[in-house]
């Protein structure tokens, strides 16, 4: 049975592809928000950590065949395995299979930004080197989150991986670094949205008056709804604060599908305000890690 979700926005076919499952702090993922209120909305393992998704996107249009993030594609030590508790079967590569697609059919794969839970799958392992994963794909990144990434300093190298992925990425000759807000000009629009790093992007995809929007850490769960709900991740929680109510904003009033990356129900949905101003989820499709 197909469990994949599904939605077609215009003529452009999206389906929602599992990474995996990861723990990770819940005092790190709400940031200054006190558990007494975030652990109402989820509950805490006995290490604190809450169970989150690793939520990818196969994004078909006419011509071109698209893969949003690509999760750890397995770049993790042992001991961050368990603490993470990471869990990545059967991955993203079985999960392209199981929609009719292999490696060599992805033309273009779209990363966020480059920290490992979201471009470790950007390569893959052979003995002792590393090679793209997607052979006849390019591969869209930001470039000023390139530079971060290529320059991490003690603060933010452990969050990417140098020789597993961004070098193999670069002497492959398929890295394809944008700057700034960028139209793919097949529906995809490419738009900044800083906070999390210094150049995260998201992708807005339009068509026949309807319209999805890959949010990406900007918002990594509906449970970031809020907009002081802000992970200790984020390198820049200001920008965050007031990027997500701006993007919000127009999700709600414009009637976007929204998509979050780590969302442990939600595969995408749409969302609108309670009494209190408070964004709220009013229609979702449940797709549970």
């Amino acid at each position: 049975m197909d469990t994949q979700p599904k939605i077609d926005i215009g003529a452009i076919t999206i389906t929602a592809l599992s990474a995996g499952r990861v723990k990770m702090d819940g005092g790190a993922m709400f940031g200054v928000i006190p558990k007494p209120l975030w652990s109402k909305r989820i509950t805490p393992d006995e290490r604190n950590r809450v169970e989150l998704g690793m939520r990818c996107l196969l994004v078909e249009t006419a011509n071109e065949t698209i893969l949003v993030e690509t999760g750890f594609g397995g770049k993790v030590t042992e001991k961050l395995r368990e603490i993470y508790g990471l869990d990545e079967d059967p991955g993203l590569l079985k999960e392209l299979e199981q929609s009719g697609k292999g490696p060599e059919d992805i033309d273009s794969v779209i990363l966020t930004h480059l920290h490992q839970d979201h471009a470790g799958g950007a390569t893959l392992q052979s003995g002792s080197s590393y090679s793209p994963a997607f052979p006849n794909a390019r591969y869209i990144v930001q470039s000023d989150e390139w530079q971060d990434a290529r320059e991490a300093d003690g603060q933010t190298v452990n969050a990417y991986r140098l020789e597993e992925v961004l070098d193999p990425l670069e002497r492959s000759g398929q890295l394809d670094l944008v700057g700034g807000d960028t139209d793919l000009e097949n529906g995809i629009h490419l738009i900044v949205t800083p906070g999390h790093t210094r150049a995260h992007q998201s992708i807005l995809i339009e068509d026949g008056g309807d319209a999805l929007f890959y949010v990406g850490d900007l918002v990594p769960t509906s449970l970031h709804l809020r907009p002081i709900y802000v992970m200790a991740y984020d390198l820049y929680p200001r920008e965050t604060f007031f990027n997500k109510e701006q993007f919000l904003q127009r999700a709600a009033d414009e009637g976007w599908w929204v998509v979050w990356p780590h969302d442990p129900k939600y595969a995408w949905g749409k969302i609108g305000r309670d009494d209190n101003a408070n964004y709220i989820i009013v229609g979702g499709v449940e797709s549970p890690v």
